[in-house]
């Protein structure tokens, strides 16, 4: 038997293997697995621009999630008004914090829910459900174990578990090989906080397509939402090629000041589930301030 022809196979063998054993899946979405899902969120960050929640009610959306604070100091100064008019117009809402590794988390953690909190108050939501997220993501992000100890501090407070956004690298990179092992040196219990959280995934191309690819940690077992269409560098960008599905939401968003051609353009994400298992995440995941701890 040829040696060489053994050699080859057996390391094909072993990477398939390894393959098939990598704590991170890719998961591939067509367009039309795409329409299977619910279409129903948005979110936002500072911009100065104006939100017409009513509007985008009538156009299916349910629930609006808007960054709240970044770090250990920084607020965002749309959020208060912002939450204010989601709740008059009737969507469901959440509220994330950006995540900075050089800053304690703990302390991120106390601000952010204080922030959540306070803001409420003021503006008489206290009574009405929340949902927190956890953005970590890019050059400051936390290491799965930092995050999932973040979350238990969310819930310890809340009573629930925030809902985790999270970039997650393709394969063959460095940062790729560095997730893997921090998923893999996760003990069972932060494991068993991540599933509980559910997990958010950004993943838009620069290009439209039928079809994208993006990395799923086999720990949650699969996705929850996927930010499918963002706007950055000037332009909206969007993973499938269809009108639906390019962010655009007219006169429910008119942005501030930038280039025109964002003007009407938000992030838009897809709930993977059917209308009762969102309502059912949504009312696992959200908690009212006036019962906070």
């Amino acid at each position: 038997m040829n040696l060489r022809r053994v050699s080859f196979c057996v390391g094909a063998v072993t990477v398939l293997l390894l393959a098939g054993c990598s704590p991170i899946r890719t998961e591939t979405m067509s367009l039309s697995a795409a329409r299977r899902c619910l279409n129903n969120t948005v979110d936002f960050g500072h911009d100065g621009g104006v939100i017409r929640p009513d509007q985008l009610r009538r156009m299916g959306v349910e629930l609006m999630i808007h960054r709240a604070t970044l770090g250990g100091t920084k607020t965002d100064v749309d959020y208060a008004r912002r939450e204010r008019s989601a709740r008059v117009a009737g969507l469901k809402w959440g509220a994330y914090h950006y995540l900075k590794r050089r800053e304690s988390v703990g302390a991120q953690m106390q601000r952010f829910t204080n922030v959540v909190a306070a803001t409420a108050r003021r503006n008489g939501t206290a009574n009405h459900p929340v949902m927190l997220v956890l953005d970590n993501e890019g050059a400051d992000r936390v290491s799965w174990t930092e995050l999932a100890r973040a979350a238990q501090r969310v819930s310890g407070r809340t009573g629930v578990w925030p809902l985790l956004y999270c970039s997650v690298p393709s394969p063959g990179t460095a940062a790729f090989a560095r997730q893997c092992q921090e998923l893999e040196a996760l003990s069972a219990s932060e494991r068993q906080v991540l599933r509980e959280c559910g997990l958010w995934v950004p993943r838009y191309g620069e290009q439209p397509d039928t079809r994208v690819t993006f990395s799923v940690p086999r720990v949650f077992g699969d996705w929850t939402f996927w930010q499918y269409c963002g706007d950055l560098s000037g332009r909206p960008k969007t993973a499938l090629a269809a009108m639906e599905f390019s962010g655009q939401v007219g006169g429910a968003f008119t942005r501030s000041g930038g280039r025109t051609s964002l003007r009407h353009f938000c992030d838009r994400n897809l709930f993977n589930g059917s209308p009762a298992e969102f309502e059912r995440f949504y009312r696992e995941h959200a908690s009212a301030v006036s019962a906070w701890r």
